[in-house]
This record gives C-alpha cells, structure tokens and sequence, in this order.
C-alpha cells in the first residue's frame, strides 16, 4: 500500500486555548518562543544588557522617552531610589537625580514628555514630580503641582491623575496646568474634574488621537478638550469593563490595547471589542491575582504585535509574554528567563555594522540592512528586577546569556476519520538553521512526548544556513498523533518553512 501524504499548511495562526485539542479538525498548532517572520516560524530572537546594573542592583521601576524640539531622544530609567540616563556613546548610565526616591515594589514610575517645553516629567506618586530637559540633573517641577500616580500630555496640556495635593488624596482627580506650562497649576486654563459617574479609582491615564483615554477599575472615559473655562470635559463611555493593571495597555495605530480583570480588549475611544477569545481562558485561569500590577504591555511595532507581560500565580515577576499580532489577530507565546519589571520602545540611534556581529554570514540571525538593524528602527529596551537593563537583539537567540527554548508543536493528525487507527511511518521537514532540530511526537494530545531520532540514531538534525528537505522515520500505530520541532541549545536557531506526515 502506498504512503499517504497529510497535506499540511504551515500554521502561522497562533495559540488557541479556546479550541480543545481533541477537536482535531479545528486544533491548531503551538509556538512557543518563535514567531512568524516572512513565511517561516523561526526561533525568536534573543536579548543583550546595556550597561551596568542600578546602584544598589535595584529593580527597575519604569522608562521615559524625551524627544526635544532639536530631533534629539534621551533614553531614562528610574529605580526605586534614583533616576538615570542612557549615555549611547558608550552604553553606560547616568544617575540625574538629586533626591533619593523611596519606592516600593510596586510605586513605578510615569514620565510624561512634554516637546514644546522640551522637558521630561517623572511622577511615581511618593515625590513632588520632576523635571529634566535633556542635561544636567532633575529639579523640581514648578507651580507646586499635587503629587500623581499617572500622567500624559494632549496638547497643550499637561495632566496627572490620581492625585495628592498634601491635603486630600482624590483617586479621582484629574488635574491640568495652564496651557502651554506645565509649570503653572493655579489661574490661566489650569484646573481639575473629579471623574466620579462611575466609583472605581483612576488606573491611568494616556493620549488616545484627539482624546484623554481615563482608564478606571470598571469603566473607561473620555477627556475631550473643549473652550475655556471647561477646558476639558470628561465622559463615561463604557462600564463594567475597565484597566486590571496600571501598565497593561499600549497605544497602535491609533487604537488602544489593554488588559481587563478577565480579557483583552481594543478601545479606539468609542467602541471597544474583544480580542482575547483565544486565550483568556488559560491566561485568567493562572494569572496573579494579589500581583496585578506588576502585568504591563508594549508595543512592538515592527512586528505589529502587542505584547502582554504575564506573572502567574506562582512569580514574582512576569514570566510570560503574550503577544498580539493585531494585522492577523493571531496570538504567540513565550517565556521569559529573566524576571522584566518594565520596558519602553524607543529608537536605534546607529545602524548595525558587520563588526558589530560574530560567526559567518550563514550564522546570522538578522536581515541584512533590514528595518530591525538600520538607524531610526525601533528597539525594544527592558527593565529586570535586578537592576539591569536588556534590549531586544536581532543578532542573538539567547536571553543575556541564558539559553532560549523555542518549540513548534502541531496539530493532532489522523488518518481518514477520527479515532481510525493508521500506521505511521515518515515526516519531511523543509527548515534551515543554523542549529539543531529535535523532533519528537505525541499520541495523547501532548501529555508524553517521545524523541524520533534522525539518521544513525542521532537524537537531532544538524541544520545549515539554507532551506533543505530532512527527512524522519519512525513506525508508530496511533488514532492520532502530533508533532513537535524544537530547539534549546544556547546560541542556536531554527527556522521551519514546511513539514509532511506519511501514513
């Protein structure tokens, strides 16, 4: 009898967890730490530190982004006692501030970027807010503003939220300078609203287009800017849905996505629609409930993916990122090896040079001239719960040294209808390294899985820097079986391009 060959579209689809996996026709694969990349799963890149660790190697407690009227950006990071500086030049950091913070595990900080004023404003709600205007050291910012959790900026207009003004602590205020001065919070256009139509605290506040996006615990709201004396007017436009943690939101193409007590969400300012069908079943089963806040989103454009940072039950930290691909409304999954605080996207300030790598060509895990190593592309920076700081490196596979484990599992395949037994005899992989490819298969839906050796009993294919065709062989009698292609080895990556089951 001849082989039968399982037609197989490579799967760049996404996790499900709505869909059990013993509906075989609908179960779709599982990527964990790899993601889609121009026609092919590839093992997901790695992450490098950028400087040394804060004084006292104390956690990382947010970034900031300062971009003045010149063009020119600075990079800064605040830790629970102090705030530094990224000096490019020679990757170090610089400590400006002239107090000693005293924050808490969970007192991050906010900044708010004010490019008309070229100034940069820190709040973490335990200190008057500060000012930094790209050199020298923060000083206070001036108009005795009240102390605040959050910030943003809608032109012309500095706001903050959840305020102490040393008398009363509103968790529903909103306050706003005079126009066009952060530095004047008594007279002219300044003034303040208490957002109360619903009586959930205030959990953040950010720019959404034209609008003041208000995130509550249970309701959402809107700061439209109108003519004076109003200056702003707020509007309740959804209840029952709101913010679960301070940070867990991101801003793409003019939409929000953010993080409910038991979904996803996008909000363009008016309709707000789900997007976590797929995972919040397994996300909410296992988050941590008594360490919400320390969950936060990113946008990572270049790849227009949001990515959620995940602590379940069992960490301190978030040890998972859930990433959104809202072009596909796909979700991907991985792990974090180093516990990560906080994190910003900001700018690279040169492109990447052949020096800057090492190996051969063939080695290499980046496009050449791509959008990711060219000057003016975005790069990932991530703060950990040790003082250091890492940036996203397209060059590597591992994560400041420790080694990255990316698997590809597929579906469950049978023969000719469910619970029909066939025989099982040959898989034909099409993928490219450089690294190696373990490939093993389980027939009871991923609860064992058993190594299929290559050729000579190797437990793994040695793969090169070009697309081949490997092929396996096996003989297993099964209803059903999966497949999964992995690799854990430290400096090593695999990229899948197509695979084939026989029976």
């Amino acid at each position: 009898m001849p082989l039968l060959r399982k037609g197989v579209l490579l799967p760049a689809k996404g996790v499900n967890f709505a869909i059990p996996s013993t509906f075989v026709e609908d179960q779709q694969a599982f990527a964990e730490n790899m993601r889609y990349d121009k026609g092919l799963m590839r093992k997901r890149p790695g992450k490098t530190t950028v400087g040394a660790q804060t004084p006292n190697s104390d956690q990382i407690m947010g970034y900031g982004l300062l971009q003045l009227s010149s063009g020119t950006k600075h990079l800064v990071r605040a830790s629970k006692r102090v705030i530094q500086r990224l000096i490019t030049a020679s990757n170090t950091w610089e400590t400006i501030s002239i107090v000693t913070f005293t924050s808490g595990d969970e007192d991050f900080f906010s900044f708010i970027s004010v490019p008309e004023e070229n100034r940069l404003i820190s709040i973490n709600y335990k200190e008057a807010p500060y000012k930094w205007g790209g050199s020298g050291n923060q000083v206070l910012l001036g108009g005795s503003p009240p102390k605040a959790k959050y910030g943003a900026y809608l032109t012309p207009y500095t706001l903050l939220a959840y305020t102490d003004d040393g008398t009363t602590v509103e968790p529903w205020r909103i306050a706003w300078g005079d126009t066009n001065n952060s530095e004047v919070w008594t007279g002219g256009n300044s003034g303040e609203a208490l957002v109360t139509d619903e009586p959930s605290i205030i959990q953040n506040i950010a720019k959404l287009n034209e609008f003041a996006a208000v995130y509550k615990k249970d309701s959402l709201v809107v700061g439209i800017k109108a003519d004076p004396p109003d200056v702003f007017r707020f509007e309740t436009v959804k209840t029952g849905i709101g913010l679960a943690a301070p940070r867990a939101y991101a801003d793409a193409e003019g939409q929000h996505y953010f993080m409910s007590r038991n979904d996803f969400h996008v909000w363009n300012g008016v309709r707000v629609d789900s997007i976590g069908a797929a995972v919040r079943e397994h996300i909410f089963g296992r988050i941590s409930t008594s360490k919400l806040a320390r969950c936060f989103a990113l946008h990572v454009q270049e790849q227009s993916e949001i990515w959620f940072f995940i602590l379940t039950s069992s960490d301190t930290w978030p040890s998972e990122v859930w990433k959104y691909n809202y072009k596909f409304g796909f979700w991907y999954y991985d792990t974090i090896a180093i516990s990560i605080t906080a994190g910003i996207k900001w700018e690279r300030t040169s492109s990447l040079t052949w020096n800057d790598l090492t190996g051969t060509w063939d080695q290499q895990q980046v496009t050449w001239d791509g959008y990711s190593t060219a000057s003016g592309s975005e790069e990932i920076m991530l703060g950990t719960s040790t003082g250091l700081s890492a940036k996203l490196d397209y060059t590597l596979t591992n994560d400041q040294g420790s080694t990255v484990a990316a698997a590809f599992i597929s579906k469950d395949f049978s023969a000719d209808g469910y619970e029909l037994g066939a025989r099982w005899l040959r898989l034909d992989i099409w993928a490219k390294g450089p690294g190696k490819i373990y490939v093993d298969y389980s027939t009871n839906y991923g609860s064992n899985w058993v190594n299929i050796p290559y050729q000579s009993a190797q437990a793994y294919a040695d793969l090169t820097g070009v697309i081949a065709k490997y092929e396996w062989y096996f003989d297993i009698w099964a209803e059903r079986v999966r497949f999964r292609m992995r690799n854990a080895e430290s400096n090593e990556t695999f990229y899948l391009q197509q695979f084939y089951p026989y029976y």
